[in-house]
């Protein structure tokens, strides 16, 4: 592709000369550049020239060029789109365009970009048709949550004289798959199944009577949508839905005791909650904007979590990237005040020789029934507030269509609390467990 393109270049440059000292000038320097492969000296000539208001298709081809040597393929892609502006249909700045987009991450905006193909270029890469199997995934996660020590004497750490109950993690594993369907350029659709098995250290008291269960167990169904609309300049909008189907152990009273003794049995709860919403990204050269709001009922609580911030590629590739996040929550439960909760989240990524890429994020604050992901991710665990919380992954591409191997492990600060009967909101601090989760998850996503 790029010997191709380079001898067109070399032919272009020769035609189309338009009059003026300061553009002979101009196109003399930056060509001698571009054929002496002189990079940086082109592009900061070419900058200059920019400023000076010289814009020309050829001066804006070498530019693109420079910066596409340089594997810095967003600013590239800059230069290619204005090239087409200039030169409408042109297949050097199609083709050039379409591998900055693909390079950079941008598969649905390199699609739109191929469906302009016409001629060679269409025979050597033909538009995609829509698949049903866009990509496959599948996914296992265990954590380990609070340890058996720490309920060792649960008279004396649950409160005996209240009304109400408190659950704590003791570790759960969820098995995930998921479904891409490649509709059409720029139009995916999403699904995702999960299904999530816990133990748990349960404490229930009704205000007579108090009862431990060190292992109740509870099981989650989840299954997630999510169709994706992007458009050929970089807009990405998001709508989702998110059904929990949930089934747990739980203490109640049946109302039958027998000659005076205890009604209290265990049986099982069904409960079926529920996320909604939009998330939404605008590519913006080497920053993209990240924005979202969302609507959920979970855990009897109504909330609506909002998300502002943006990711930063300063190599104008995948190789490099930060980010910085706000993540905004408000939450009423039936007959309490609502509460307002601020979660800053950090995000860091950098590749290994283009063979390995390492991700790291963290967020701090108050995060209960808090969402990932654009709602994909679920922190639904009652009573239990995270407060901190690691993860670092590793990823290793496997195919040239984008297959992905990963694994990777979280840390995460919880602290569980009572919860008194009429007000979920307050909680009885003197029966907190804080501990210390950990968990590790592996995958393989299958793009076809």
């Amino acid at each position: 592709m790029i010997a191709t393109i380079w001898i067109s270049m070399l032919i272009l440059s020769r035609a189309g000369a338009q009059e003026g000292p300061d553009f002979n000038r101009i196109n003399s320097e930056s060509y001698r550049y571009y054929t002496e492969q002189k990079w940086d000296s082109l592009i900061q000539f070419g900058k200059e020239a920019l400023k000076s208001d010289v814009d020309y298709y050829y001066l804006r081809m070498r530019m693109g060029i420079a910066f596409f040597s340089r594997k810095n393929y967003r600013p590239a892609a800059q230069h290619f789109a204005v090239a087409l502006e200039q030169h409408n249909g042109d297949p050097a700045a199609l083709e050039y365009l379409y591998y900055c987009r693909l390079y950079a991450g941008q598969s649905e905006q390199a699609l739109h970009v191929r469906e302009q193909f016409k001629g060679d270029l269409a025979l050597k890469l033909p538009p995609v048709n829509g698949r049903f199997f866009g990509r496959l995934g599948a996914e296992y996660l265990y954590q380990g949550g609070a340890g058996d020590h720490l309920f060792a004497d649960p008279a004396g750490l649950y409160p005996l004289d209240v009304a109400g109950t408190q659950s704590t993690t003791g570790y759960f594993s969820n098995v995930t798959v998921s479904l891409v369907n490649q509709l059409a350029p720029g139009i995916v659709l999403s699904h995702a199944y999960t299904y999530l098995w816990k133990s748990s250290h349960y404490f229930y008291n009704d205000g007579e009577s108090a009862i431990y269960l060190p292992d109740q167990h509870l099981i989650q169904n989840q299954y997630y949508l999510s169709p994706k609309f992007t458009t050929p300049s970089g807009y990405t909008f998001m709508p989702m839905v998110h059904v929990l189907g949930i089934q747990y152990q739980s203490i109640y009273d049946n109302g039958q005791g027998y000659q005076g003794g205890s009604s209290l049995v265990l049986g099982t709860i069904h409960e079926t909650d529920f996320v909604t919403g939009m998330g939404f990204k605008k590519n913006l050269g080497r920053v993209d904007l990240d924005l979202g709001g969302w609507y959920g009922h979970l855990n009897s609580a109504r909330q609506i979590q909002g998300r502002t911030g943006f990711t930063w590629f300063p190599l104008g590739n995948l190789n490099l990237y930060a980010g910085g996040f706000f993540n905004g929550q408000y939450e009423l439960y039936p007959g309490s005040e609502g509460v307002t909760r601020i979660i800053p989240e950090f995000l860091f990524g950098f590749g290994i020789a283009e063979k390995a890429w390492v991700d790291l994020n963290g967020a701090v604050g108050e995060m209960t029934n808090y969402l990932e992901g654009n709602g994909m991710i679920v922190y639904n665990s009652i009573s239990e507030i995270i407060h901190k919380k690691f993860r670092l992954s590793l990823s290793f591409p496997v195919t040239d269509k984008g297959s992905l191997l990963y694994l990777g492990g979280i840390w995460s600060a919880v602290r569980s609390e009572f919860q008194p009967d009429g007000d979920p909101v307050t909680m009885v601090y003197s029966s907190t467990v804080s501990y210390n989760a950990f968990s590790i998850y592996g995958g393989i996503s299958w793009k076809f």
